[in-house]
């Protein structure tokens, strides 16, 4: 299935013509809805509806009135009234309050961005999947504490990177549940204005939006949004968790990996033969920046009584930030994978560098079938400390041991024993099955989105 082309940026999707025009769209879904249930002549919703588009209105005139009113919802309003012809002005806004609208505008341009983000992880998990599956076989040594372990392969590596994406994706998914929901019950949200049709409302209106609907619709209950912020939190760090590793290997000390940065790219003003990485840089500072929105996020989460302002109005801005800044995130995570050149090369000079104590549990392994897991450990252990000064070498010092020479028999035995290369335990297989898993669920992403009417993207 052919997607479309993904955008650059989701800024446009929060600025304030894109917020005016999410809200003209609630007041339009308002007064259609209202005419189907009969609360409103049919006659006047379609002219509201005919009317509520930015382009119909003088922007500058509205921006002016609301300044003078410092009630944006209720400028739009007016505006759009006396935009209608006939009568149909006075059934505007029938019912809602000002955050009914502001909040289920925000809604509406989350849900957009939200939508555009699920595509760019699709694209991310593509890429994973080609690393992955490239890097199966690619031996390298794993880190703990960020000192040698054992022998993995790097596609082991990215697996590790597409399992915890995945996550983050089953996370986004699962709270959208709770983020796009439709309060939408008046000043007060026990549908005072609409009475025994509030509810019957409700439900038809978040239909025709495409978002779920509260039962209580308290404008105080906004944890669903801050939920989704947090788990934006989560995604974030998981992107930092994947550059830094990459920033690290992307080290002289190490190289196991670099950017395709092109030619014309500079590292340093003052040091020409820098090659700074850039892509890396970049997604560590922009995803460590949406990760600090969450603790503000929390302090939103406590809005008093029913409704609450001073707390919804710095949830929207960070909302606004939040859906722009995630996008921003994804797509330069995509940017720096797409852009990665590993060098598999180095990756097994590493390993290779001082390969023979990495071995140390398997030999350990071996030799615990005769003398049992506790003495194998200590008689490699001694013989790591042995070899430690450089006088011998550890497979030296291993042979020393009765027991290492009735099990190996001789040098050579033990030598191959020894060797890294064939230790990397499951790790391409691992690789393998995470890198269809990847495409798997990038696919489903993908078709997901094309299913997605284009009025609603």
């Amino acid at each position: 299935m052919k997607t479309d082309p993904l955008p650059e940026s989701t800024d446009p999707i929060f600025s304030r013509d894109a917020t005016w025009q999410a809200w003209l769209e609630v007041e339009r879904a308002l007064a259609l809805t209202q005419a189907e249930r009969g609360m409103i002549p049919a006659a006047a919703a379609a002219e509201i509806a005919r009317c509520a588009t930015l382009d119909q209105l003088d922007r500058e005139a509205l921006a002016a009135d609301i300044e003078r009113t410092l009630s944006p919802v209720m400028s739009l309003v007016r505006a759009l009234a006396a935009r209608c012809n006939g009568d149909a002005g006075g059934y505007v806004h029938l019912g809602a309050t000002t955050q009914n609208i502001i909040l289920t505008g925000k809604m509406l341009q989350l849900a957009r961005s939200h939508r555009w983000l699920k595509a760019q992880l699709a694209a991310q998990l593509e890429c994973l999947a080609d690393l992955a599956e490239r890097g199966a076989e690619w031996p390298c040594v794993s880190r703990t504490n960020r000192r040698h372990a054992l022998p993995i392969t790097f596609g082991y590596k990215v697996a590790g990177w597409i399992e915890e994406l995945e996550r983050n994706v089953e996370r986004l998914e699962s709270v959208e549940f709770r983020a796009f929901v439709l309060t939408f019950g008046g000043a007060s949200g026990a549908m005072h204005s609409y009475g025994d049709e509030g509810q019957a409302l409700a439900h038809a209106l978040a239909a025709r939006l495409g978002l779920g609907v509260s039962r209580v619709h308290s404008r105080a209950a906004v944890d669903g949004l801050v939920e989704y912020i947090t788990t934006l939190g989560l995604y974030a760090a998981g992107c930092e968790r994947l550059g830094q590793e990459l920033y690290t290997l992307m080290a002289n000390e190490f190289e196991e990996v670099s950017e395709n940065q092109g030619e014309e790219v500079v590292g340093s003003s003052t040091m020409p033969h820098k090659f700074n990485p850039k892509y890396a840089v970049n997604l560590l500072a922009e995803a460590g920046e949406l990760r600090s929105l969450v603790a503000p996020a929390l302090e939103t989460a406590r809005p008093s009584h029913e409704g609450d302002a001073s707390c919804n109005f710095r949830l929207y801005k960070l909302l606004d930030q939040a859906g722009a800044l995630a996008y921003r995130v994804a797509a330069t995570q995509r940017t720096l994978l797409t852009r990665l050149v590993p060098h598999p090369e180095r990756m097994r000079e590493i390993l290779m560098a001082n390969a023979t104590p990495l071995m140390s549990e398997h030999i350990m392994l071996e030799l615990s079938d005769e003398v049992g897991r506790q003495r194998a450990h200590d008689l490699v252990h001694d013989a790591i400390v042995a070899s430690r000064d450089g006088a011998r070498t550890f497979a030296e010092a291993l042979f020393e041991d009765d027991t290492v020479r009735r099990h190996y028999g001789d040098r050579d035995a033990l030598e191959r024993a020894l060797s890294p290369e064939h230790y990397t335990g499951q790790s391409r297989q691992i690789a393998l099955t995470m890198a269809a898993s990847a495409r798997d669920l990038a696919a489903r992403l993908a078709r997901e989105l094309t299913e997605i009417p284009t009025s609603a993207r």
